[in-house]
């Protein structure tokens, strides 16, 4: 007998070719049953198209889904076809049971309507705002110290923003729009005078419209308690869970760190916070479990080194 090239046991050498013939089909079916037990799950955001590749939200959220997932799973994420208000999307989430996801600041009112995936999407940065101002007015809001030195300018605000009420809350007096590009619009015909933004917004928004009249006043921060969270329909829980094991796991694998400091929405604002007045506000709305106490949630906000 020739010499064989394996050492196959003597079972397998002596069985026929047609053997061989149905192992292979066996295994090629198996195979194939494998390769057609892959999972694909639609996730419809509230991000649209043209926001990508540099969507803050929409790559953090597919990044908790990709941590999160089976390995037979893929994940399809549905852009919408445009944009709306925050209260349209929020009625739109209320009513919508599938695989639905926005990101929105969350308050009490909020959190009774969704289900909030409880893990800050800004480390708690989202409650200091910078001004947006229009360019040649810095004189005006030098002498600004106080929320009732403020409270002399007309501010401009989301309609259905929580923000809103916190600002009311504390004296100052605003004129609101149903979009942000609304009140763009608006500040640049003088229709108010100022209009606060996140760290996390302000410079980042500056530097994507190159013919804004605007520019970020030099000294001012205000600040409350808040930040923004993911949200879905308060009746699907395993799509909560789910994101938040997958947020949980870039937590402690550093990727959500990575992510964050490095990210131009978030490094825009934090290379230019220094040496500014806090005018510290109170927030009524805040949900008593807003976790502002939790170092793995909450960043240290003393290393911005702000006065």
């Amino acid at each position: 007998m020739p010499k064989q090239f394996f050492d196959y046991p003597r079972w397998q050498l002596r069985a026929p070719l047609s053997h061989w013939f149905l192992v292979l089909l066996a295994t090629f079916a198996l195979t194939a049953s494998v390769r057609a037990e892959q999972i694909r799950i639609p996730v419809k955001v509230q991000g649209t198209a043209l926001e990508q590749p540099s969507d803050y939200f929409t790559t953090l959220l597919v990044m908790a889904l990709e941590a999160s997932k089976a390995d037979n799973e893929e994940i399809d994420i549905i852009f919408s076809p445009r944009d709306y208000s925050q209260a349209r999307w929020i009625n739109m989430l209320q009513n919508d049971k599938s695989n639905f996801v926005i990101w929105t600041m969350t308050d009490k009112e909020r959190e009774q309507q969704l289900r909030p995936i409880r893990i800050p999407l800004f480390k708690g940065l989202f409650g200091y705002r910078a001004l947006l101002i229009r360019k040649g007015e810095q004189a005006r809001f030098d002498q600004v110290k106080t929320a009732a030195d403020l409270a002399s300018f007309l501010g401009g605000q989301g309609t259905h923003w929580p923000d809103t009420l916190i600002l009311q809350a504390n004296g100052l007096r605003l004129t609101t729009a149903e979009t942000t590009e609304s009140l763009f619009r608006m500040i640049n015909a003088k229709r108010f005078d100022y209009f606060p933004r996140g760290i996390s917004e302000a410079w980042f928004e500056l530097l994507q419209r190159k013919d804004t009249g605007l520019i970020v006043e030099e000294n001012l921060l205000l600040y409350y308690p808040t930040d923004i969270y993911f949200f879905v329909n308060k009746e699907n829980e395993a799509l909560a869970l789910r994101i938040e094991k997958g947020m949980e796991a870039l937590i402690d694998n550093g990727k959500f760190d990575q992510f964050f400091y490095n990210h131009p929405r978030v490094s825009s604002g934090l290379a230019r916070v220094k040496s500014r007045r806090i005018i510290e506000l109170k927030n009524p709305y805040l949900p008593a479990e807003t976790p502002v106490d939790n170092p793995r949630y909450w960043m240290d906000l003393s290393a911005l080194e702000v006065d």
